[in-house]
């Protein structure tokens, strides 16, 4: 799961990249992602595929929560890891909700919905990886999870610090994606949009860290028990005309739901 979720949200950015410089609807180096998904067909295949990898990414943060939530019960965690638990779960969610913000309202055309999503997911998702880094390095010590975590979160944390100044020093204009607006300050435009790439990137990646916690527990698919077994027959009975109203002709039912005699 950690695994397909970052190559295929990785992989989203690329293809949505790859059909604009086709268009010829952006420049081929290193343009802003959200610059690269402003014109279809490209906005609206970015925007289908970051749908579904925000869900990807939420169902990540799902297991983790249930996993880590095990773990502190092994070890009698104290209250205040599983409010941190709990609380990166609630951040972690939001921000996936904020990475379909992003996807699905334009930056030139819908700014305050795309800016606000970018928000969400950027700045809560930064929070989300330091929450679950604080966890690891307290539980596991500096095992090479809690390590890899903590680089992860230390270069995301300064992608996103640049692109914040950036945003403080150089307000971006509706006019930013014709070519000749960054001629001046071109080495700065390529700082911002590296940055902005490698903040998206971390985030994504972080979740690649669970991929051994992954491997050692087992998730149970959602099972369905029936209450009235008398009351479904009566219905499935008179409302199918495809079976025989005679009750020798229907089967019989165990007491563990099986039905026998086929």
């Amino acid at each position: 799961m950690p695994v397909f979720t970052a190559i295929f949200i990785i992989s989203s950015f690329f293809v949505a990249y790859g059909i604009s410089v086709y268009h010829g609807h952006v420049e081929p180096d290193f343009p802003y992602i959200s610059y690269a998904a402003i014109q279809a067909p490209e906005r609206c295949v970015f925007a289908q595929l970051i749908n579904v990898g925000a869900l990807l990414l939420a169902a990540n943060i799902y297991i983790r929560y249930l996993q880590m939530s095990k773990v502190l019960d092994l070890l009698n965690g104290a209250r205040a890891d599983r409010a941190i638990n709990k609380g990166s779960l609630v951040l972690g969610w939001v921000s996936a909700f904020g990475l379909t913000m992003v996807a699905n309202f334009q930056t030139v055309e819908m700014r305050p919905g795309h800016y606000t999503g970018a928000g969400l997911a950027f700045l809560l998702g930064t929070v989300y990886c330091w929450l679950q880094t604080s966890l690891s390095v307290r539980h596991c010590r500096w095992s090479h999870v809690a390590v890899t975590q903590l680089l992860n979160s230390l270069l995301l944390s300064a992608c996103l610090l640049i692109c914040i100044l950036r945003q403080a020093l150089y307000p971006p204009s509706h006019l930013a994606i014709f070519f000749d607006v960054f001629d001046t300050l071109r080495s700065v435009y390529l700082v911002s949009t590296i940055s902005e790439w490698m903040t998206a990137a971390s985030i994504v990646t972080f979740v690649l860290t669970f991929y051994r916690d992954f491997s050692r527990i087992e998730l149970k698919s959602p099972t369905v028990k029936i209450n009235d077994r008398t009351v479904v027959l009566k219905d499935y009975r008179y409302s199918c005309t495809c079976v025989s109203s005679s009750a020798a002709s229907l089967p019989v039912v165990a007491q563990d739901g099986h039905a026998s005699g086929l």
